[in-house]
């Protein structure tokens, strides 16, 4: 009598076998990245929010101020900095320079640290386009944080009596875009401040529009990378602590324009890049502290 032998796959088999994994791969693959993506969003939502907290905290202990989206190093008003702000070289950078030490811990990611005891906090994880400055760490320093969230730097110095309407004022955003900037923090956008002597606090458009007088206007940084950190869209968060994400319009393009009552950017270049931002006479529109949009 023949032996029974065990019976394997035939090559039919396997190929069918293989087209379905692959089948299956093709569509769950997509679905899994979608997944990441919405974890890391939960990610930035919170860090957004605790940053957020943190600096509302920080206005309540330092006489309801908001704090520097700068500060100034002795000599001249600066709209970027070191983080951490001792430690590194080269010069000008995080060093232990006491004017430059001064000046550095007055920004606003320095300026919070101490209520969120985590400079961790200022990256979103979907932010991966990194613009390195440069710099060395110093021996038993710590070394330079990544940072993507931003801070309206229209609200340097400002009172939290002056913000008219706190649910519509952004505090926090993603305005470098999907890129964090390392080792340095930049609000975005900035109030424009030319005399060191003075003080850097935003002044409404109503009082005129001088570049030579600090406050009475203001500019913004260009993107690190596309606007859209989150699908098409990014992370905001407001004056009275709440965070969301904010669709943008990055079809949008020259000669078009998007609603300057819902959206910062006028228009977008082919890459997704903010090319133009809405402005009134003197300051990027969208960031105002004392006007209330819809």
């Amino acid at each position: 009598m023949p032996r029974n032998r065990p019976r394997g796959f035939t090559l039919i088999e396997l190929l069918v076998v293989i087209a379905i994994i692959a089948i299956l791969a093709a569509i769950l693959f997509p679905v899994f990245a979608q997944a990441r993506e919405k974890a890391r969003q939960s990610s930035c939502i919170s860090n957004a929010k605790q940053m957020a907290l943190a600096t509302l905290q920080y206005v309540q202990d330092y006489d309801e101020t908001f704090p520097f989206g700068y500060g100034t190093n002795g000599s001249v008003w600066n709209t970027s900095g070191g983080v951490p702000f001792v430690g590194d070289t080269p010069a000008n950078w995080r060093t232990a320079n006491a004017n430059w030490v001064g000046g550095m811990s007055q920004y606003w990611s320095n300026a919070v640290q101490p209520y969120t005891k985590n400079f961790g906090v200022v990256l979103c994880p979907s932010a991966s386009t990194v613009l390195d400055l440069g710099g060395v760490q110093a021996a038993g320093q710590p070394g330079p944080v990544s940072q993507s969230l931003t801070y309206n730097g229209l609200l340097q110095g400002f009172p939290l009596a002056g913000a008219t309407a706190p649910t519509t004022v952004p505090l926090v955003t993603e305005s470098f875009g999907k890129g964090n900037l390392k080792g340095f923090q930049a609000p975005n956008p900035f109030l424009r401040c030319q005399a060191n002597n003075l003080p850097c606090v935003y002044i409404s458009s109503a009082s005129g529009c001088s570049a030579a007088n600090n406050g009475q206007t203001s500019n913004w940084f260009g993107f690190i990378a596309r606007a859209g950190v989150h699908g098409n869209g990014q992370t905001f968060g407001y004056l009275d602590g709440h965070v969301k994400y904010k669709v943008f319009s990055l079809g949008i393009q020259a000669p078009g324009l998007t609603d300057p009552l819902h959206e910062p950017w006028a228009r977008y270049d082919a890459n997704g890049f903010p090319s133009a931002v809405w402005k009134d006479s003197c300051h990027v529109y969208y960031f105002r502290p004392d006007v209330e949009l819809p």
